[in-house]
């Protein structure tokens, strides 16, 4: 390596002309390849980073994984039903191993009746301070529900109906109850409950899947 260094520079210092040329290429050649160098590096550490901390995406979209919570009906929510968390009051209370996106808790609760075995599962789908962001996801979620198709239950496929009540900032709570359309005898009183409520946390938007006879005396519920 030395013996050529020696011959390049002197073969550069006769030729003082071709030299200079000769030394521009070879610092701008340097240069050129230090910078794709650089970006490649730069390149390779931004994709990195991005793969560190990229979220990984959900198993399942909203329609999917509520048609898998409301199959379970049947069993209960036996099949889904996960770890048991602190009991609340009149209710036995476990993590149900299918949630829905962008939810920050579901849990299944089995009540201490005796005259009504069958569980209720529960999705906290919006909880914090701002009332707007609250109705969004209120209005949002009752929308997914009603435009959703279940498979499992009638070979046909099955609905939800019913309306929304609307409401306002200055009442602390309202529910839409949406009632499943089905002639599945299991389902006859499966209803899907959209509901706002304003406590001294803040805004909850919750979904609740449960068994709930018709309200005969008018309400939401058909």
């Amino acid at each position: 390596m030395v013996p050529s260094f020696f011959f390049i520079f002197k073969y550069l210092n006769h030729n003082s002309k071709k030299s200079s040329a000769l030394f521009y290429y070879c610092i701008k050649f340097i240069s050129m390849k230090k910078t794709l160098l650089l970006v490649i590096f730069s390149i390779t550490v931004l994709f990195s980073h991005a793969q560190l901390f990229k979220q990984p995406p959900a198993s399942n979209n909203f329609a999917d994984s509520l048609n898998k919570i409301v199959l379970d009906f049947k069993n209960n929510f036996n099949n889904i039903q996960g770890n048991k968390l602190p009991a609340e009051i009149d209710a036995d209370t476990y993590l149900s191993k299918i949630c829905l996106p962008a939810a920050v808790g579901c849990k299944i609760m089995r009540y201490h009746s005796v005259q009504d075995k069958s569980a209720s599962w529960q999705g906290i789908m919006y909880a914090g301070d701002s009332y707007e962001d609250a109705m969004k996801m209120y209005k949002k979620i009752f929308s997914l529900v009603k435009k959703t198709k279940l498979k499992g239950i009638e070979p046909a496929g099955n609905n939800f109906e019913g309306e929304m009540e609307s409401t306002d900032e200055n009442v602390r709570f309202a529910v839409s109850a949406l009632r499943l359309k089905t002639a599945d005898k299991r389902y006859k009183n499966f209803v899907a409950e959209i509901a706002l409520n304003n406590n001294y946390d803040g805004w909850e938007v919750q979904l609740n899947l449960y068994s709930k006879k018709p309200d005969t005396e008018g309400g939401n519920v058909q």
